[in-house]
């Protein structure tokens, strides 16, 4: 009984362990695993208007332009948003993923789907520093009636 036991365990840590490895394999440096986890952050972030929070994970040429939208967030509600699957190049040095932000204008009252790509890059030199290329543009004009 006792040797069944031991047997047991030793079973099931190889089989963990071996987990572990396949994981590892597949994503060595972790990069999809902290992009996913960072994509989860910045869009969490949008969905509660806290656009200069956000910032932090937007491209440092767009973030002036980014930043520009806090006013515009002020009579926006996020009330969800759906993720899809992160598409990665072939080195993992890019991904997009579309989003669906269900959303109102505190202005007009009426909640609509909106889709908007976020454009992803691993900052050259940071093992898994990674930026968005925005659409908030796209967010705030589908909400107010304006034209893009």
């Amino acid at each position: 009984m006792k040797g069944s036991i031991i047997l047991g365990c030793a079973l099931t840590l190889a089989f963990a362990l071996q987990l572990g490895c396949a994981a590892t394999l597949s994503d060595p440096d972790g990069r999809e695993n902290s992009l996913e986890e960072i994509q989860r952050k910045y869009t969490q972030l949008i969905r509660w208007g806290e656009i200069e929070r956000a910032s932090v994970f937007v491209d440092p040429t767009q973030r002036e332009g980014f930043l520009s939208y806090t006013d515009a967030f002020e009579s926006i509600r996020i009330t969800d948003f759906d993720t899809g699957e992160l598409a990665f190049d072939e080195e993992a040095e890019t991904a997009t993923v579309e989003v669906t932000y269900h959303a109102y204008s505190l202005i007009t009252m009426l909640e609509k789907k909106i889709r908007a790509n976020q454009e992803w890059y691993r900052e050259e030199g940071l093992e898994n520093s990674w930026r968005v290329q925005p659409e908030l543009e796209g967010i705030v004009h589908a909400l107010h009636g304006e034209p893009r």
